[in-house]
Formats: structure tokens, sequence, C-alpha cells
């Protein structure tokens, strides 16, 4: 298992586009995103090391992982 930080954690892009999605994070970059995680981990692109999280829809306040 691989030791992380808070800051490599962090998405270096604007997620805005992704809202109410799930995303894969790779080094801070989407790598790609579906509807729901179960969707998201079935993706050959994504990698077991990639960050998996939801992006929260535009209205939906404040959100905290």
């Amino acid at each position: 298992m691989t030791v992380l930080d808070q800051a490599s954690l962090a998405p270096q892009e604007d997620l805005r586009p992704y809202a109410g999605k799930w995303v894969a994070l790779r080094g801070g970059y989407v790598v790609t995103s579906a509807d729901d995680s179960v969707s998201l981990r079935d993706d050959p692109a994504v990698k077991e090391s990639d960050q998996l999280l939801p992006v929260p829809a535009a209205d939906s306040g404040m959100y905290v992982l």
C-alpha cells in the first residue's frame, strides 16, 4: 500500500465540468469519469492506485471529503 499525503490528493484542475459524477484522479488530474463508483471502477482506464471521488452537484452547497 502506498502512503499519500493530503497534497497529492488535491485536484490540479477544475472539476466543475464533472459536477454530479465520479472521477478517477491520477497525479491530481482526471483520468476518466462515470455516473457512479461501480462504473468508474470497471473502466479499464482506471488503475488501482487512482483516487476515486464524487464531485458534488453545483447546487449541493458545502461538501467535505
